[in-house]
């Protein structure tokens, strides 16, 4: 495909991003990776144009390519002045986040992003920022960019572990405290089968009531098993406790779930409030 002429491209383009035919895919993918990277920097404002679809069948891996192809401090500065739009338009299905994410790791990117995000107007502040405290959940590196846009993180001291739990629940959150890693909260409660995770849901209910700090991201892996592997045989005992817990308790747990993943929230909401 001779890219030579952008509207010709364009064109071309737009009659398949759709992806409504069988063999819109191939025609697609074969424009994308026509681009070297050392096109007209509208090829790249396209190229963002072109994410329109909830779901990409793989495709946009091919956008990603192209739009890191270009020149890496074009891209910042291009995808921080697209994301208002860009997030408005595909935020919603979460096709937005996969395209950032080189920036936060490497301050070459993050510094021409921040200084593009600036011209940001109040609304358009509003909305990116909405958008990167999101991702800042699956990725902490993003609050130190957030900080730098004026909206730092508000952090959570660590709750000490209550007295009048017992020796062995002290014991256990202690030592997984001490330990470092995204997944170390696991250790605590799915490491061993389904009996054990029973017996263990009182436990997993009072930790969900605590802050932890640093570690407080570690609720959504802690309770992702529920929705997951552990979804028939956990979930309903979890959620049957759940409910009946006093209602401060249960309102810090569903906080703490909240702050990590929102849709596992209005899940639970909507579990609690049919009964």
């Amino acid at each position: 495909m001779n890219t030579a002429n952008f509207d010709n491209w364009s064109v071309e383009l737009e009659k398949v991003w759709d992806l409504k035919k069988e063999d819109d895919s191939k025609k697609f993918s074969d424009l994308i990776y026509s681009l070297h990277g050392d096109e007209d920097i509208s090829y790249l404002y396209k190229l963002i144009d072109s994410v329109k679809l909830k779901e990409d069948f793989g495709l946009y891996e091919s956008i990603y390519n192209a739009i890191w192809a270009f020149p890496p401090k074009v891209v910042a500065q291009t995808l921080a002045k697209r994301l208002p739009s860009f997030q408005k338009r595909m935020g919603k299905y979460d096709q937005v986040f996969r395209f950032y994410l080189p920036i936060s790791t490497n301050e070459s990117l993050s510094n021409p992003f921040i200084e593009e995000a600036k011209k940001w107007t109040a609304s358009e502040k509003r909305t990116s920022l909405a958008a990167i405290k999101k991702w800042s959940v699956e990725d902490e590196k993003w609050e130190d960019i957030l900080a730098q846009l004026g909206k730092p993180v508000s952090k959570s001291k660590e709750d000490p572990i209550p007295e009048y739990w017992n020796e062995s629940w002290k014991t256990r959150l202690e030592e997984i405290r001490e330990k470092e890693g995204e997944f170390s909260f696991n250790g605590l409660f799915w490491k061993k089968g389904k009996k054990v995770w029973l017996e263990d849901l009182d436990f997993l209910l009072a930790v969900l009531t605590l802050n932890h700090g640093k570690h407080w991201r570690q609720v959504d892996n802690m309770t992702n098993p529920l929705w997951f592997y552990a979804k028939t045989t956990v979930y309903p005992t979890f959620l049957k406790k759940l409910k009946q817990l006093p209602i401060e308790k249960q309102t810090k747990i569903l906080e703490n779930i909240k702050r990590v993943n929102k849709r596992k929230h209005e899940f639970l909401q909507e579990e609690i409030s049919r009964n």
